[in-house]
């Protein structure tokens, strides 16, 4: 499936959405680029590597081939003290399944992007490495040729990954039909849902267990409007209205450009100032009616106020287990109600990936050992628990605590390095957690535009003046005291700033990609 190759000149400008889960976030983000010879120097580059290293343990399954190859795999995150203690035991058992050692490098999150830049256009010689459209970029990383491509190696040696994961999965990391990377399996799919502090849903009795409009929120966010004067109805993280009907496409600062109807099948794009008028009037209304904090205009962080749980409901991405992850961390009990639909846009995935570095000398090693991590239970789980005993204990068969103060403990790290679906459930998550997770991803609606990924190249500029309006306007919307008036007036400064060129550059790529899938 064809990709076009984003421009490294948008970093910072081309802002996009995370759902994470991890954490997140929540954000999009995505390619030509490519000249004929720089493809053919990919190419060149990925059949020669496939074919190095020691020739040996072609099955993939560990021998007694002679001395274990080391693979340097780098992460984001803090070292921990017990590190090389758990690496030495954790090695002697990878190497007797697979013949290979893992050298991991864990560098802190604000120096992982720089250093890797560094490491690639060096030439440095490393096999695995953490890639993302938030954090050490992928497009650009593909700009520079420093992925290789892997699809010999991952048919070869990557069977397991396959086996595990959804058939539309692997084409995030695909460019120009090839594969360069890894997609983790974790959260993927985008599903809107309300946290609710449990005390006030019990004293207003709100019990439902899903909605399928936030219309049905309302009455109880009366409730507390009336009654509770201390406390804030709802903490707004998402737009309700635009997630539950669309798509969003090149995304910018708080919003985006343009969307797509997800039930459209011929994807047609609707400009950001038609799509957004309905949300712009429903968040309007909310502050009228008493559900948004009066000083919202001027809030620039409210985390005192998360901490504090002065919000009664918390309106953002949902998935399995949120209710006790949420509790556990605000220490008051929540619960979590899913608004109806689950979608999977056409860039997901991205969030979480693991490429082979371009200058690997141990690339089929590199290959079996990322298989084994994103398979094998005790190995991943070891990676990421340390030794039972001394950094954790186990509390059932899937289950595991760490030892307080513990001296290792990568447990939050399960979504950066493989399948978290394997991880060990930690107090507070239910037994089922990873089960029901798989389940959404695998039943959620698909974009129709998945695989497809916008190159702003040819409209850096007035994307960067379409972020600036976009700011000026930014929350303006919930105490315009003439919504309409304010609608009218950013639909006007969003045209002036080139919206409409941007969406004629998107129809021109979306056109050239159906062609080329057809």
């Amino acid at each position: 499936m064809k990709r076009r190759l984003a421009a490294l000149t948008m970093a910072g400008v081309l802002a996009v959405s995370m759902l994470a889960g991890c954490g997140g976030s929540s954000a999009d983000g995505s390619k030509d680029g490519k000249t004929e010879v720089q493809e053919s120097k990919s190419e060149a580059v990925g059949d020669t590597k496939a074919t190095e290293g020691s020739g040996e343990d072609t099955d993939g399954t560990g021998s007694d081939s002679g001395e274990a190859q080391v693979v340097k795999w780098y992460v984001f995150g803090d070292k921990m003290p017990d590190h090389d203690m758990v690496m030495e035991d954790l090695n002697k058992k990878i190497k007797e399944k697979i013949n290979v050692e893992l050298d991991l490098q864990v560098i802190p999150q604000g120096e992982f992007a720089d250093k890797m830049k560094l490491a690639s256009t060096a030439g440095e010689d490393f096999d695995l490495v953490f890639t993302s459209n938030w954090l050490n970029s992928f497009d650009e990383n593909m700009s520079r040729e420093a992925f290789m491509p892997i699809d010999e190696l991952f048919e070869k040696y990557g069977q397991g990954i396959k086996e595990s994961m959804p058939d539309w999965l692997l084409d995030i990391g695909k460019v120009d039909g090839k594969l360069y990377a890894v997609p983790n399996q974790q959260i993927i799919a985008r599903q809107l849902g309300v946290l609710i502090q449990k005390e006030y849903a019990d004293k207003y009795g709100f019990n439902k267990k899903s909605i399928k409009d936030i219309s049905e929120l309302e009455p109880f966010l009366d409730e507390i409007a009336k009654n509770e004067p201390t406390m804030f109805p709802v903490d707004v993280r998402a737009n309700a209205y635009i997630e539950n009907k669309y798509e969003d496409l090149v995304s910018v600062a708080h919003y985006a450009c343009a969307y797509i109807d997800k039930n459209d099948p011929d994807a047609k794009l609707i400009p950001a100032t038609t799509a957004m008028e309905d949300q712009l009037r429903l968040d309007n209304e909310w502050y009228k009616k008493g559900y948004i904090r009066k000083d919202i205009a001027t809030v620039t962080d409210n985390t005192a106020d998360v901490k504090a749980n002065r919000y009664v409901c918390s309106l953002g991405s949902y998935k399995p287990g949120i209710d006790a992850e949420f509790s556990s961390r605000q220490g008051v009990p929540y619960i979590a109600v899913p608004i109806e639909g689950t979608y999977i846009k056409s860039i997901s995935g991205i969030e979480t990936m693991t490429a082979v570095n371009v200058n690997s000398k141990n690339p089929e090693a590199a290959m079996k050992l990322l298989n084994l991590v994103y398979t094998d239970k005790e190995i991943f789980n070891e990676l990421l628990f340390g030794l039972e005993g001394t950094h954790y204990e186990k509390t059932g068969e899937n289950s595991a605590e760490p030892v307080e103060e513990s001296k290792y403990n990568y447990s939050a790290y399960g979504w950066k390095m493989g399948n978290q679906f394997n991880e060990w459930y930690l107090p507070g998550q239910e037994e089922g957690l990873w089960e029901a997770t798989d389940k959404l991803n695998r039943e959620a609606q698909v974009s129709v535009l998945r695989g497809f990924t916008f190159n702003p190249a040819n409209v850096q500029a007035e994307i960067a003046q379409i972020a600036a309006v976009d700011k000026e306007y930014y929350n303006g919307q919930y105490t315009a005291a003439d919504i309409d008036k304010y609608i009218a007036e950013r639909n006007e400064k969003l045209e002036q700033a080139g919206l409409n060129k941007v969406i004629e550059e998107l129809q021109t790529q979306l056109d050239t990609w159906k062609n080329q899938s057809k």
